[in-house]
């Protein structure tokens, strides 16, 4: 669930929001962080792990990774919870934080950090017991070896994908070649501001491409194209993509 949008930088509000989660969740807990490419969400991923440290709370930071792969690897390593910090061009700076289970935290959750940061009850630690930070550097690579170990198969597709400038698009090639499809990738640019290109653009070239199938990877949603541009299905997991894939 999302627990924070901004359009300004205001850093040390992330501090604080760092410090309620941090107490919500409990001194000697752990977080799992995660952020896509832009220049903000790095700056402010690390603002809330000076306020989740300083609550005695130990940061998992996988750093530059797609949602997707944050959510998975939150129940994987048993995390406590996790945190992700992104952009979006209609609300600037978004982060949202998700439960012991990789899923969106429930509203009951966010009510308490609402109520922690606007009392500013933190719960503070001394130097010894602040929590510790640890960089994850293998998320990606351990998402497509849990992936292929759900699903394992080769078939010859090809596929027109659109990663709306998401750390996706890092994750495509990694994965799609373990299933032996072609791939060409649309907004694939992970850094900077840029404005995704539209899905009128998307399916204009999935229809001159002569493609099998086109993905659009929305959000934490996945909508599936055939050739011609038609919407097929929809997922909201890459497994469910992967299987139905097989069965074509």
């Amino acid at each position: 669930m999302m627990i924070y949008t901004a359009r300004e930088y205001k850093p040390n509000e992330c501090v604080d929001l760092g410090a309620a989660v941090g107490t919500w969740l409990g001194a000697n807990n752990m977080i799992l962080t995660g952020r896509d490419g832009k220049p903000v969400s790095r700056l402010l991923r690390r603002a809330m792990t000076v306020g989740l440290a300083g609550s005695g709370v130990t940061v998992l930071d996988m750093r530059l990774v797609p949602s997707m792969v944050v959510r998975a690897e939150i129940k994987k390593h048993g995390m406590g919870a996790g945190i992700y910090v992104r952009y979006s061009v209609q609300n600037g700076v978004e982060i949202l934080l998700y439960d012991k289970n990789g899923e969106p935290a429930k509203e009951d959750a966010v009510n308490k950090i609402n109520s922690i940061l606007k009392r500013r009850e933190f719960h503070r630690v001394s130097i010894e017991e602040l929590g510790t930070i640890l960089y994850y550097p293998n998320g990606i690579e351990d998402f497509v070896k849990m992936t292929t170990g759900q699903i394992s198969y080769n078939k010859k597709l090809n596929i027109y994908v659109d990663a709306q400038d998401d750390p996706v698009a890092m994750l495509v090639p990694p994965l799609f070649e373990k299933y032996g499809f072609k791939y060409t990738l649309f907004n694939e640019l992970v850094a900077g501001y840029n404005i995704p290109k539209p899905k009128e653009d998307f399916i204009s070239n999935l229809r001159k491409g002569k493609y099998d199938y086109g993905i659009r990877f929305l959000d934490e949603n996945i909508e599936l194209y055939d050739g011609n541009g038609n919407m097929v299905e929809k997922f909201n997991k890459v497994v469910s993509l992967l299987e139905y894939l097989r069965g074509k």
